[in-house]
C-alpha cells in the first residue's frame, strides 16, 4: 500500500495512531466540503479524501501507514496471529453455520423449511452479535497501545506493531464477516 501519499496530511490530522472515530469523521467531513468538485475542489482531491478516511478509520490500515510512512516496509505472510488464535474456530463455525442456513432457506422448496431456516437464522443472530463484541472489544484493547506507539520512534516498535497489524487485520475481516453474516441470518 506505500502510494507516496500521507493519508494523515490529506485528511488534515496530525500524523498519530491514537485517533478517535469521532476526530477522523470530523475531519472527513470537512475536507469532503472543502474538496468536493461543487465546491471547487477536484475529482482527485476528493478522491483522495476519501482514501485517507478509508485508510485512516480502520485500525489495521492505519498502523500499516504509520509503519510505512516511516520507511518500514510491512509484510504479511497470512498465518493466523498467535494473538488471534482461539477466535478463529468459533468465528469459522457461525460463518458456516449462517451460511448453511442461508443455503437451505435459497433452496427450501416449502413456506415451513423456509420458516424453519429463517427462525434458526433469527436465533443465530444473538450469538453473531455477541461474537462482534467480543471482536469489538479485543480491537479497541489493541489499538490502546497506539498511544504508547505514537510516544515511540516507528522502528523501535516494528515487530511489535508488524504482528498487530496482522492481528488487526484478521480481526476487523471477521468483524466484517460477521456483520454480513447477521444481515443474511435475518434478512431474506
Amino acid at each position: 500500500m506505500v502510494t507516496g501519499i500521507d493519508h494523515f496530511e490529506a485528511l488534515g490530522v496530525e500524523r498519530q495512531l491514537d485517533l478517535s472515530h469521532e476526530t477522523l469523521r470530523a475531519q472527513y467531513d470537512g475536507r469532503c466540503q472543502e474538496s468536493h468538485p461543487d465546491a471547487g475542489g477536484t475529482v482527485q482531491g476528493f478522491d483522495a479524501v476519501a482514501e485517507a478516511y478509508k485508510t485512516l478509520s480502520s485500525p489495521s490500515r492505519r498502523l500499516r501507514h504509520w509503519l510505512e510512512l516511516s520507511g518500514i516496509k510491512v509484510t504479511e505472510d497470512g498465518s493466523l496471529p498467535p494473538a488471534v488464535e482461539e477466535r478463529f474456530g468459533p468465528v469459522n463455525a457461525l460463518l458456516q453455520k449462517a451460511s448453511e442456513i442461508a443455503e437451505r432457506h435459497r433452496g427450501a422448496r416449502s413456506t415451513l423449511v423456509r420458516s424453519l431456516a429463517e427462525a434458526e437464522g433469527i436465533s443465530l443472530q444473538g450469538q453473531i452479535v455477541e461474537a462482534r463484541g467480543e471482536l469489538g472489544n479485543a480491537i479497541t484493547e489493541m489499538v490502546s497501545t497506539f498511544r504508547r506507539f505514537d510516544e515511540s520512534d516507528p522502528h523501535e516498535v516494528t515487530a511489535e506493531a508488524m504482528e498487530l497489524v496482522r492481528s488487526l487485520s484478521f480481526l476487523e475481516r471477521w468483524e466484517t464477516q460477521l456483520r454480513a453474516a447477521w444481515a443474511q441470518a435475518g434478512c431474506w
